[in-house]
């Protein structure tokens, strides 16, 4: 026999100092003194672009829902700052060419190593426990049916506990967006076994050791001390897994308490996990704690000597009067029971390898709430109870004494935000998994842009000339390609999207100066939609010329569109030759070979070849009119309807105040944002006339049907006229202050339903080469390049411009 008794450890290890005993139901967590325990991941409203109204009224409401907790009840609200290096990986993206993955290529590497960018996660935990059990059963069977007498002790908390965390959860997601922590199954070996890993277990152990990562389940989740699987060495210096930890408590608060008082936290450039603990007390209790605070202070009103002989003689002690006016004001607050009393302790909990970077980073935090005028304290010999404290369901350690009601918890607490957007497009139509649209600058904390909400991808661009709209425009469509089979359309103005397009192997039209384009509208007449469509197209022509169009027209129409569905001969010559009218046929004289625009529009065969990635330049074609322009936009506007079906799919409208200003061209939007969102198409919509979208008569359409809004910096956004605008849109005061603060050419403002935030492209050199250089030095050094080099341009352009690493690369 071995003697193994002094191998064996009789002394308490790190696993007793935790609570953590079993999961009894998805979700719920028994403790080792007996409490339940729940939690949730959350994210608040962005406090940045709130109004004092609007976070006022977060806080009122937070503060109702709390206040209906009472003894036996406490939360713990986790804001969780990590670093994030996180990007989509190449084997996620689908980019077609070169150029496109080396724009992305760049983009991943300043975000992978990058120092100074951190996400916030933020979550809440809500445990209970029974203030204490009944000892006499008379009520129980007096006011009680059959079934409940059978109910044992446990299972009647237990379902306590779950109705008051149903309710709970209820009301905090008509504030913030709110997922429960729970149980999830994961199939192993094809589905042979079944994996169970709990995300409330998880994020205990994240708490005790600052790794984040699944934790496994046994077949029966009982006995969970095994998530303290690091070493702890306490003392003044404590460590957990060879990693010191540092402690910074915030011991004293200022005179009063507003929404967010302390958000400044959640914009550190550094890892730390700010841990806010309330134990709550029922009126009763409060107001007892409370009397014993006034009558301390009473005490100190008047000197002894006068009390002993009942004199006033002495000085009253003013700061003793207040006091004692303060604590009565509270004790008023805790009998109205509009608030609730407790326990707060708040801490900051840091984690760093060095404990000279350790010490540095805590001494940056307590200045940094020293400033907000709190005091604050770098915890020593009570590191240890302060860091336990601060784990998930622990009720006992470092406990502070002084109370708040739940009106000012509402208003300490880290319940605001800062969006960092989805880490996958939320579009259902996608590939599961697909990453966001682009990642992109802000502060220390990146943002992850996605255009849609759910399955609507309709964005509304706005801003001044020269703000910085064709470059975004250009990104937006750059990073596009990363989505399988993805396709672009984009109308362009001023060749802004030239480089690009040549760069990425599309294909660019200059409609209306490129002799190589012909069109020949009528060439397709197979089905009924395409003779509905040729017929409704020939008799806006006629419109466009004057002529009103009566039954007898679009009969004549209707009857030469059917005949030369039977027939090889379908230029828009032949229907002139065949439709018996004259005043059709005299009407579209001016589209034909006999009038100017027959280059254009009335060839034998169709020149227009769509690529993936098309961009028409229509600045040229803008300038000939609304009867040259309409007839030949409406047609390309139907070829590009045609290619949509069902492939990721983007429309870029550069200057759509062109299409706003025009009736035809705003029934047509208005049909493309009510139904292109079937067949996976998203539409932008772009123009730095304000007027023009206002006065469009399709505003509303335009608010409620492109949840996405892209604001550039427009400094008259604060004047009259352009206010109301914004105003019109849904904009706050706060967000139209930030749109007219906003710096031209590098700041952008998107807002949707699920966050706002302005944001920075952070466009490096090779990005800014394909979607910044549009000026015509740079169009004439390209032609120049393509001339001389064919396909390779994109090298020797990469090379001119100084980047050598990255022409070899794409040479490569």
């Amino acid at each position: 026999m071995v003697a193994l008794k002094k191998f064996r450890r009789a002394g308490p290890s790190f696993s007793d100092l935790l609570p953590y005993a079993a999961l009894v139901e998805n979700g719920i967590m028994l403790l080792k003194d007996g409490s339940l325990m729940a939690g949730w991941y959350f994210a608040g409203p962005d406090s940045e672009s709130s109004t004092d109204f609007e976070r006022n009224e977060v806080s009122r409401q937070i503060n109702t829902i709390l206040a209906r907790l009472g003894t036996g009840w406490m939360i713990q609200v986790e804001a969780v700052r990590v670093p994030t290096t996180k990007y989509p990986t190449p084997a996620q993206c689908h980019f077609p060419d070169p150029v496109s993955r080396l724009i992305d290529d760049e983009r991943r590497k300043r975000f992978e190593r990058a120092d100074g960018h951190y996400e916030s996660q933020h979550a809440i935990i809500l445990t209970y426990r029974e203030p204490e059990q009944r000892k006499s059963g008379l009520v129980k069977y007096v006011y009680s049916d059959a079934d409940s007498r059978r109910e044992t002790y446990a299972d009647r908390i237990l379902g306590k506990f779950k109705a008051t965390i149903r309710e709970f959860e209820q009301y905090m997601a008509n504030v913030v967006s709110i997922r429960r922590m729970v149980t999830h199954e994961v199939e192993e070996r094809g589905g042979a076994r079944i994996a169970k890993y709990d995300d409330l277990l998880q994020f205990a152990r994240f708490c005790i050791v600052g790794e984040n990562h699944p934790v496994r389940l046994p077949d029966i989740p009982m006995y969970l001390d095994y998530i303290a699987t690091a070493e702890f060495h306490h003392g003044l210096a404590p460590m957990v897994d060879n990693r010191y930890v540092g402690v910074v408590a915030i011991d004293g608060f200022p005179a009063e308490s507003w929404p967010g008082i302390l958000n400044s936290l959640d914009l550190m450039p550094l890892t730390y996990r700010w841990s806010s603990r309330f134990m709550f007390l029922d009126p009763i209790e409060a107001r007892q704690r409370l009397e014993r605070t006034r009558k301390k202070w009473i005490q100190k009103v008047r000197p002894f000597m006068d009390q002993l002989f009942q004199t006033n003689s002495g000085a009253i002690d003013q700061d003793a009067a207040l006091m004692v006016a303060e604590s009565e004001d509270a004790i008023a607050a805790a009998n109205s029971q509009l608030v609730a009393y407790g326990y707060y302790t708040p801490v900051i909990v840091i984690f760093e390898t060095d404990e000279a970077r350790l010490r540095e980073k805590c001494e940056a935090v307590r200045r940094l709430i020293q400033a907000e005028g709190f005091s604050a304290r770098i915890e020593s010999l009570n590191v240890t109870e302060a860091f336990l404290g601060s784990l998930p369901g622990n009720w006992y350690a470092n406990i502070r004494e002084p109370l708040i009601h739940t009106r000012n918890l509402a208003d300490l607490v880290p319940l605001n935000s800062v969006w960092s957007g989805e880490a996958e497009c939320p579009c259902p139509f996608y590939s599961e998994g697909s990453p966001p649209l682009m990642q992109v600058a802000s502060g220390s904390t990146p943002f992850r842009l996605n255009l849609h909400v759910d399955d609507v991808g309709h964005t509304l661009i706005f801003g001044p000339t020269g703000s910085g709209k064709s470059t975004l425009l250009a990104l937006i469509a750059a990073q596009f390609r990363r989505y399988q089979d993805a396709q672009v359309f984009a109308f362009d103005k001023g060749r802004s999207m030239y480089p690009l397009t040549l760069a990425v192997g599309g294909d660019h039209y200059d409609v209306g100066s490129d002799d190589v384009l012909a069109f020949a509208p009528l060439s397709e007449l197979e089905t009924d939609s395409d003779k509905a469509w040729a017929a409704e197209w020939i008799e806006t022509l006629i419109v466009m010329q004057g002529v009103k169009v009566d039954p007898d027209h679009r009969n004549a129409i209707s009857h030469q569109i059917e005949l030369m569905a039977n027939s090889e001969h379908r230029s828009l010559s032949d229907f002139v030759s065949g439709v018996q009218k004259r005043d059709i046929k005299d009407a579209l004289q001016h589209y034909t070979v006999e009038g100017p625009m027959g280059n254009l529009l009335d060839a034998e065969r169709d020149a227009l070849k769509l690529s993936s990635f098309q961009t028409f330049e229509i600045e040229e074609l803008m300038n000939m009119g609304d009867r040259n322009l309409v007839p030949v936009l409406l047609y390309l506007f139907r070829r590009i309807e045609k290619r949509l079906t069902g492939e990721p799919s983007l429309i870029i409208l550069d200057e759509a105040w062109l299409m706003l200003g025009h009736p035809a061209f705003r029934e047509k939007i208005r049909e493309w944002l009510k139904v292109l969102r079937k067949a996976n198409c998203a539409v932008i919509l772009a123009t730095q006339s304000i007027s023009d979208a206002t006065g469009s008569g399709i505003i509303d359409v335009l608010k409620e049907s492109c949840p996405t809004k892209i604001c550039l910096p427009n400094g008259a956004a604060r004047e009259t006229g352009t206010r109301e605008f914004y105003e019109r849109i849904g904009f706050n005061e706060r967000q139209i202050e930030i749109v007219a603060s906003a710096t031209p050419k590098h700041e952008y403002y998107v807002a949707s339903p699920d966050g706002r935030r302005l944001f920075d492209m952070a466009l490096g050199p090779i990005t800014l080469s394909f979607v910044g250089a549009s000026g015509k030095d740079d169009i004439k050094r390209i032609n120049d390049l393509r001339q001389a080099y064919g396909d390779e341009w994109t090298i020797h352009w990469l090379k001119q411009r100084g980047i050598e690493d990255a022409a070899q690369r794409l040479a490569s």
